[in-house]
């Protein structure tokens, strides 16, 4: 679509000229009014982000969203345009015969040039295969040959002006009286017909009047002449004339004479075309102005509408009918009438398309023809597509096609053909793409389909100029004058579309092609000169990259895959190999995934060109090896030949065009099942012993399609000292053999289709687990220190052992795998059954047939006969010395010499039942006899109540020299054992729930402890001791955080005063679970105050009822709080008193708190033991509620007077706190008595 002009691609506008006070002019156009239409622009370049990595190398590619990649080689002719000798796409013309300003922008497109980076060169010979560097974004421009147009909502004007002179309208041609039946056309339409209409003939003319100020009627003259001369100058061509009068007074009188004698001179018939202007109310009279230029617009098209109907009835010319319905169609697109335009525009294509050139050898009528049809079909195409008609738009597409597709026209010449199809579908494309409606493409209708039919006839314009036109033409001396001339795309210079210039023979009819120089064609000649400069590949590209964009909406990948092909081809043919390398990638990772192995076939063939062209070895020797896979759709001799060129890049690179060697050695990591060559490996059995025979397999599976020799074979294992073989003497491209594939032989060729067995025979050594981890295979160059190495990594894929189900006993297990359970119940088992099992026969693997993978195998030491036991009562206690006793049972031979080691977590073990005794880690056995026993006693500590795992190794040998080992595991489960509670009670025996809970500073208190068994067996306390924690430390690192203490303590001063303990004189209990409880009470004076203080630990000698061994097992106490007591409170009575004798008693009470506390007293005396209801009589409160300030005391005063002799309680004077709500300890005790003596002095 660039190369069509902008007066046919835009939207046609009304144009309305301006006459007369030109300062106004721009004022009228800026406030035209706008609409909102969707119409194209040119584009000053289209700069796109084209992403793109460095040369991989490796067939792995990091795949991007965008074909477009940038190569790293560019030739000199890569960016230049691409000319047409289609005069509507253009002639190349000098820039000196061309003043057309219209033409200017398309000027700046073709002369804007690309700027691309190129990818750094590939360093080093031998790269490492598999290193991709990360993408990079390259910025690049788009070919002007694409995209140069693009659609975008518009703000345009309804109307276009023009500033004209008087008179300045061009006069229109006369015609003779009898032109209907006598002319003959020369051409069917006129180059600069729609550019006139467009911008400089227009519709209708506006002749602004400066009001004079003179009143005088001869003012009026100049005008009067003014208006003659437009009338004049307009007549001929009907166009429509309008008036403005612009004064600059606030009225003016319309019934002046001079006004009515200008109107009268005007002609013209409708008042409303004769307006008035005040420059106060311009906004106005513009949008008034511009109404009436619309209508007179729309009715002078309508008039030339109807006057081309006229012609039509007049004429039988297929020329001119063609050029009439054009002119209705175009007149209707001015009055925005588009179904009347689509309507002409199809009677002007059916008349064109009707109408066959005779007598034509050079294609001038041929050529005309077609350009005529381009733009006619380009003007229905879109009004279809613009009106959502995509299926009519298609059809009319594949019509014109249809017609136009056999080239008529000299051979030479036949490339401007091809040039001209690809555009047709390269605009169809633009215009699919940039259609509003294309959501509702269908899939024959997708422009990524018209991109790429425009590709393929570049590569047919490309094929056709170089074949077709002869040498000598492209050799001229003549050529090189216009090599630099670049192409523009102007009709100025024609006079009728699709012909060539009047000043030039067009074209130049060659017949001779012989080397005598023809008659210069300076025409043909420039278009020849700008075709040498096309890079065809890349607007191929640029073709395909936009077909490729337009399939990814859609996601066809099958479609991008093919397009990636057609991009791929053309970067190969232009021996552009990096970026071939990258699309055949590409599309070789899609094929695989999808297993198209017959295209997959295609593009390794290609890739293993690239890499060759480029130098890849690496990359070379990996495709080769897919190549040379049985699926592929190649034949024998094609592969033959391919894994010629492989061992010639080993012996004589010279034989490969261009030379490729390789710089050092390569490994090839081949896959487990690879489909050419594969690898399996297998030991005999699962196991076997120390110092015995064991064989390894390694079979190979071939399917080269010739015989192949490698050099070396190298079995590697996880012990290099077991490490293995095989070398071949005799030269790798050496394939003579006498034995056929069934005959044992020990050299390393492979016939075609073979799988060989190679057997390495190994003598085990001491115990391990081994495994084979790598075979390789080396081909040898002729350069000793290089080799071709394929590599099987055998530790990642193989099977590695045979799975033995075995089950796990908690109280015995063995750390060494069991060859079966009759080896440790026959007691006439020896050794030497076990050499005996070892040295079975096992059947080899048949090479051509499935079988068991096994690549590790297990060399174990003699299997042990001996058993061990352990003799222990659990669970063992924290802080025990917890007896066992190891009793080890020889079923074995004489046992001469051995070790035992222990391990366990993270306790200790002794010898004796103390930690000043030797810690046991080792023991050395001594000389046993067959069936005889060696019994060991030891001690366990534990500190922690976890369990104790305990593992006892053992390694020994016979008399016989064989060296045994076995293990077992013990569990022993480690208990407090002991369940303590703790409580805690005042000086009356009554639990203590004041405050809180929380004990007294200096008070005594009484802390009661309550043992129970949670052991299986009975045990024995022998004594409880307690030791007190000071201040600072801790008892033991068992006991928690002794919290903060009172700002009046000292570090060493102990927490607690221990007054007495009660079972300080008994015995041992025996203390049995669920039976019998122990119990003891300590009385306590707290000393310190602080929070969640820990008074000490209690030490609990004990010891089993069945050992002599005491244990001390520590309780740590629980921790408490200890505080100041908030009330302290002070009795005063006597002891005893006389009847009638009045007793004072007292309390006080002291407040130690911050705050004001609120207390509540009740009296309540008890009654009397006597005759009377009450022992005493008594004067003061009895209940009341009284108040006590911060650090303040009260005093409660009551007088008793005895009523009766005898031991009597006191009265109960119960004192309540209500802010703890409890009564206060020294009133809560109602045990408190008096004795009352008889008053004998009374008596008397």
């Amino acid at each position: 679509m660039n190369e069509l002009p902008d007066d046919i691609i835009n939207l046609p506008i009304p144009l309305i000229g301006l006459i007369g006070s030109n300062n106004l002019h721009f004022y009228i156009e800026k406030y035209i009014t706008n609409k909102q239409v969707l119409e194209f622009t040119r584009s000053n370049g289209n700069v796109q982000s084209h992403i793109t990595t460095p040369l991989p190398l490796s067939p792995s590619i990091s795949v991007t969203s965008s074909p477009v990649i940038t190569s790293t080689t560019a030739p000199t002719n890569v960016y230049q345009n691409s000319p047409s000798i289609d005069p509507i796409q253009g002639t190349i013309i000098d820039q000196s015969n061309n003043n057309n300003n219209n033409m200017a922008l398309l000027e700046e497109v073709f002369n804007q040039k690309k700027e691309t980076q190129v990818l750094s060169p590939i360093q080093g010979s031998s790269p490492v295969i598999g290193s991709t560097p990360p993408p990079q974004i390259l910025p690049t421009v788009s070919s002007p040959v694409l995209g140069a147009w693009k659609l975008q909502q518009q703000q345009v004007p309804i109307l276009k002006t023009l500033t004209l002179d008087i008179g300045g309208v061009s006069n229109k041609k006369e015609k003779r009286i009898n032109h209907a039946d006598t002319f003959i056309p020369l051409g069917i339409l006129k180059a600069n017909w729609i550019h006139k209409h467009m911008c400089s003939l227009p519709s209708v003319v506006s002749f602004f009047i400066q009001w004079p100020d003179d009143k005088s009627p001869k003012s009026i003259d100049p005008i009067l002449t003014q208006i003659d001369t437009i009338k004049n100058n307009l007549k001929n061509r009907n166009i429509k004339l309008m008036i403005a009068i612009i004064y600059n007074s606030t009225t003016i009188e319309t019934s002046d004479e001079r006004i009515i004698q200008i109107r009268k001179r005007s002609e013209i018939s409708d008042p409303k075309y004769f307006l008035f202007l005040n420059k106060s109310e311009f906004n106005v009279f513009v949008k008034k102005w511009e109404k009436l230029a619309n209508e007179l617009s729309d009715q002078f098209y309508k008039d030339e509408c109807n006057n081309t109907k006229q012609q039509i009835t007049k004429n039988t010319h297929p020329f001119l009918i063609i050029r009439y319905h054009f002119k209705i169609a175009f007149y209707s697109e001015l009055r925005s009438d588009y179904n009347t335009a689509l309507k002409y525009y199809i009677f002007a294509y059916n008349s064109l398309k009707d109408w066959k050139p005779t007598n034509d050898p050079r294609g001038e009528r041929f050529q005309e023809l077609r350009s005529v049809a381009s733009i006619i079909n380009f003007k229905i195409s879109k009004l279809y597509l613009w009106n959502g008609n995509i299926q009519e738009a298609g059809q009319q597409f594949d019509r014109h096609l249809k017609l136009f597709r056999i080239y008529h026209g000299p051979q030479e010449k036949e490339f401007t053909h091809s040039a001209w199809i690809a555009k047709e579908y390269q605009i169809f494309g633009d215009l699919l793409e940039a259609c509003p409606n294309n959501q509702k493409l269908i899939v024959t209708h997708n422009p990524s389909y018209y991109y790429q039919i425009a590709s393929k006839y570049m590569a047919i314009r490309r094929k056709h100029f170089q074949e077709l036109v002869p040498d000598y033409v492209k050799l001229n001396p003549v050529i090189s004058k216009f090599r630099d001339q670049k192409p523009r795309y102007d009709l100025s210079i024609y006079q009728f579309i699709g012909q060539a210039p009047p000043d030039t023979s067009h074209p130049l009819e060659l017949t001779n092609h012989t080397h005598q120089e023809p008659e210069v064609d300076i025409d043909f000649y420039k278009t020849v000169a700008q075709e040498l400069n096309i890079n065809y590949s890349q607007t191929i590209i640029d073709l395909l990259s936009k077909s490729y964009e337009q399939t990814l909406i859609s996601s066809n990948h099958r479609i991008l895959s093919y397009i990636e092909s057609l991009i791929a081809d053309e970067y190969y043919n232009s021996k552009q190999y990096d970026l071939a390398f990258r699309y055949y990638n590409k599309n070789a990772i899609t094929y695989r995934r999808e297993k198209w192995w017959t295209l997959l076939t295609h593009s390794i063939s290609m890739l293993l060109k690239c890499v060759h062209y480029l130098n890849i070895p690496n990359s070379f020797v990996n495709f080769v090896m897919e190549y040379l896979s049985p699926k592929f759709c190649n034949t024998l001799l094609e592969r033959s030949r391919v894994q010629d060129s492989l061992i010639d890049l080993l012996v004589d690179s010279k034989k490969l065009q261009p030379p490729m060697s390789l710089a050092s050695s390569l490994d090839v990591r081949m896959e487990h099942t690879h489909p050419l060559f594969n690898c399996r490996v297998q030991f005999p059995s699962s196991f076997t012993f120390t110092s015995s025979q064991t064989e390894f397999y390694v079979v190979f599976e071939t399917h080269f399609p010739k015989a192949i020799r490698f050099s070396k074979l190298n079995v590697l294992f996880s012990e290099s000292s077991y490490n293995s073989s095989i070398v071949d003497p005799l030269p790798i491209n050496n394939y003579n053999n006498n034995n056929n594939k069934s005959t044992e032989r020990n050299d390393l060729l492979f016939l075609p289709d073979e799988s060989r067995l190679f057997t390495f025979h190994l003598k085990t050594k001491e115990k391990m687990e081994l495994e084979c981890k790598s075979v390789i295979l080396e081909l040898q160059s002729s350069d000793p220190s290089i080799s071709l190495n394929f590599h099987w990594n055998i530790s990642e894929w193989a099977l590695k052992s045979d799975e033995i189900n075995q089950k796990d006993d908690t109280s015995s297990t063995t750390t060494t795998p069991i060859l079966s359970s009759k080896s440790h119940n026959n007691n006439n088992n020896t050794s030497s059954n076990n050499q005996n099992n070892n040295n079975t026969t096992h059947q080899k693997p048949n090479p051509y047939k499935k079988f068991l993978e096994r690549s590790s195998i297990r060399i174990l030491d003699h299997e042990s006969l001996i058993q061990i036991k352990c003799k222990h009562q659990p669970p063992a206690l924290i802080n025990e010395f917890y007896e066992m006793e190891m009793e080890i049972l020889n079923n074995d031979i004489e046992i001469t010499k051995g070790t035992v080691t222990f391990e366990i977590n993270e306790k200790q073990l002794y010898l004796e039942p103390s930690k000043s005794s030797e810690i046991l880690t080792t023991l050395e056995l001594p000389h046993i006899q067959e069936k005889s026993t060696f019994k060991k006693k030891f001690y366990i500590y534990s500190q922690t109540d976890d369990e104790s795992k305990l593992l006892i190794n053992i390694s020994y040998e016979t008399k016989s020299g064989e060296i045994s080992h076995t293990s077992k595991l013990f569990n022993v489960p480690v208990l407090m054992g002991l369940i303590s509670q703790f409580q805690y009670f005042d000086d009356h025996f009554q639990l203590n729930d004041m405050y809180e809970g929380n004990l007294v500073i200096n008070e005594p208190v009484f802390m009661n402890l309550d043992l129970k068994s949670s052991l299986p067996y009975a045990i024995s306390i022998e004594k409880i001791s307690l030791v007190i924690a000071n201040n600072e430390q801790p008892i033991t690192p068992l006991a928690p955080s002794m919290g903060n203490t009172g700002p009046g303590s000292h570090p060493e001063e102990p927490l607690v005063k221990l007054l007495s303990i009660s079972n300080q004189s008994l015995g041992s209990i025996e203390l049995v679970k669920d039976m019998v409880n122990y119990s003891c009470w300590f009385s306590l004076i707290p000393l310190i105050t602080g929070e969640s203080l820990s008074f000490g630990q209690l030490i609990v000698e004990y010891r089993r009822l069945n050992s002599q061994v005491v244990n001390r097992l520590p309780i740590q106490l629980p921790p408490v709080r200890v505080t100041i007591n908030p009330f302290i409170t002070t009795i005063q009575v006597p002891s005893q008193g006389v009847v009638g004798a009045p007793l004072q008693h007292c309390i006080s009470i002291r407040n130690n708190t911050n705050f004001l506390q609120e207390f509540e007293l009740i009296v309540v005396n008890p009654p009397s033991y006597g005759s009377t209801d009450v022992p005493f009589f008594f004067s003061g409160e009895k209940v009341s509620s009284f108040m006590i300030h911060p650090e303040c005391n009260h005093e409660i005063k009551h007088t008793l007077l005895p009523l009766v002799a005898g031991k009597h309680p006191l009265p109960h004077f119960k004192i309540t706190s209500k802010r703890f709500n409890k009564e206060l300890p020294k009133t809560k005790n109602t045990n408190n008595y008096l004795f009352i003596k008889p008053n004998f002095d009374l008596a008397n």
